[in-house]
């Protein structure tokens, strides 16, 4: 671990690096680590996020926000036993970036960028036709495992489906039940975090959306169990899904035969239930415990006024939502993961959540489930990613507290054993005074092998005021305080990932190492880093041949 030293004119803190557009690297590069990494590590780590925020580096096609860059896919095949990693990269070659990239302007609308300068042409666009060609399918948030095809995934509801190995574009994912045409829709979302329920084989999946006649919930079951040939279809049903939608048409004119038969197995293999709710409100993620999918529902609702306006001025995707956290709850939905039924609708306290942690039930209890999350006080961390104040280093609020609540499905209650633990301080001073630990952060990973059980160990990147992201930290929930920090001066690491050494149910929860994709600001240049999952120390790093702007999440294979 090193020391972070004041800033001195050599070392000042600056971020305009991470969100800068990088270069494809699409020839496998096979890289020496610079240190030792234990023998037993193999394997390939996955990351996505955005990797260009202009179109073919002209300055005035830049984005206005951190989440609007070309999806950027890195994979780092991890060897041991030679001490190398093998480098590849490329863009989601989505019709969205394939189309703006050609003619030298996007062409759909991002999260926070509009291509519609006019007043007039966002208004046409709301109330005629809604031209289909304007809906972006770049997906740069998630890369996820899912039968033996790697996706891109978003919030949107289409994913892109890759190749693990050679991360050729294969086309779209059009046929998950969300993704498909319904009457009179309004907007739909989807989770970019799916999970997978390791005890059951099946990732789990949902998506909402409001329509003219109703809101929804989707909830979907994806088994890992599947043949080798292509599910018995209705080769006509497919294509009547893509009829029924221009949108649909539009993505699926260059899905490959391998893609085609994924989006059937997926259809054919997908079990899907079907919730009505009072409100649309924006869920990236949510957790799984042993028995149970646990979502909260917070109160940051898409309403049709807000949607109008948006529309009209071009704005970021959440400018259609209001904040009611003065006046209402956030939801605990839960749902069985052995039948898919809702099992409980609970009110708990208003907070603003990017990140689940982890959930768990109480082993004297099956009924009483713990739920810790990343939370802050209100949703305005969204504002405050637009490329200019990243970029300016403007960052003022900081990042969410783990904070834990405890959901009894009993008694319809949801509690905060930790609250009021200390004085309000900062910005978000609700979520500081009724945190766990008193540290700010994102990104949080747990030891997959803990998912839905009762654990210990969280590893995150720390996020002060105006520092996004400086460290990487390792939190012990049980006891209550940090017990691992790297950090180095200017450096900019990614969202942590833990790989255990064993998948033994006896041996220790942090045994094993982490993984993070590290900037160094002014060299503009990053590196593989690998830690000691126990220690924390630094065992080895590889320096890459491009630089990795901001990556968002990624997964060890």
């Amino acid at each position: 671990m090193t020391a972070l030293s004041v800033d001195t004119e050599e070392q000042v803190w600056n971020n305009y690096n991470l969100f800068t557009s990088t270069k494809e690297t699409t020839n496998e590069k096979i890289i020496k680590f610079q240190g030792n990494i234990p023998e037993w590590l193999k394997g390939n780590l996955y990351r996505n996020g955005p990797g260009a925020h202009e179109i073919n580096d002209d300055p005035k096609t830049t984005f206005n926000h951190a989440f609007d860059g070309f999806a950027f896919i890195q994979k780092y095949n991890i060897d041991g036993s030679s001490q190398t990693v093998g480098f590849r990269s490329t863009f989601v070659k989505s019709r969205t970036y394939t189309e703006s990239i050609k003619n030298g302007s996007l062409k759909t609308r991002q999260f926070g960028t509009d291509p519609c300068k006019s007043i007039l042409g966002r208004f046409q666009n709301l109330f005629f036709g809604r031209d289909s060609t304007t809906h972006t399918d770049d997906t740069g948030v998630t890369v996820q495992m899912v039968q033996n095809e790697l996706l891109a995934l978003t919030e949107t509801t289409t994913g892109n489906i890759l190749d693990p190995d050679t991360l050729e574009h294969l086309g779209a994912l059009v046929t998950l039940p969300y993704g498909r045409p319904k009457d009179s829709p309004i907007i739909s979302m989807a989770t970019a975090h799916v999970m997978y329920d390791n005890k059951r084989k099946m990732t789990v999946g949902y998506g909402n959306r409001m329509t003219n006649k109703g809101n929804f919930l989707d909830v979907v079951f994806i088994p890992d169990d599947i043949s080798d040939e292509v599910p018995k279809v209705d080769e006509s049903d497919m294509d009547e899904l893509i009829s029924r939608s221009r949108y649909l048409l539009y993505l699926t004119e260059n899905i490959s035969e391998r893609g085609k038969n994924y989006n059937r197995r997926i259809k054919a293999t997908t079990k899907s239930f079907r919730f009505p709710c009072d409100h649309v409100c924006y869920m990236h993620s949510a957790s799984i415990s042993e028995n149970y999918l646990i979502l909260t529902e917070i109160p940051y609702h898409f309403t049709k006024f807000y949607g109008l306006w948006y529309s009209v001025t071009g704005g970021s995707v959440t400018q259609m939502f209001k904040w009611n956290g003065g006046s209402m709850p956030t939801y605990f939905r839960i749902i069985s993961l052995d039948t898919g039924e809702q099992i409980a609708y609970i009110p708990g306290p208003a907070f603003f959540q990017f990140h689940h942690i982890n959930s768990y039930e109480h082993e004297n209890n099956k009924k009483k489930i713990t739920v810790d999350i990343c939370a802050f006080d209100d949703p305005r961390i969204i504002d405050e990613f637009t490329l200019n104040n990243l970029r300016e280093n403007i960052f003022p609020s900081g990042a969410g507290y783990v904070r834990r609540f405890e959901v009894d499905l009993d008694a319809n209650t949801c509690t905060e054993p930790n609250m009021n633990a200390r004085e309000p301080e900062g910005i978000h001073a609700y979520s500081h005074a009724h945190s766990l630990i008193p540290i700010q952060f994102e990104l949080p990973r747990i030891n997959p092998n803990f998912t839905g059980k009762k654990y210990q160990y969280v590893y995150a990147v720390r996020a002060p005021p105006g520092r996004i992201f400086d460290g990487i930290i390792k939190l012990d929930v049980q006891t209550k305080e940090v017990v691992g920090v790297w950090e180095e001066p200017c450096t900019s690491p990614s969202e942590p990932i833990f790989v255990p050494r064993s998948n033994d149910e006896d041996s220790k929860e942090d045994d094993g190492v982490i993984l993070s994709v590290v900037l160094e600001q002014k060299a503009k240049r990053s590196f593989l880093i690998v830690l000691d999952g126990v220690t924390f120390k630094e065992l080895a790093r590889a320096y890459l041949p491009v630089h990795i702007p901001l990556s968002f999440h990624g997964n060890f294979y």
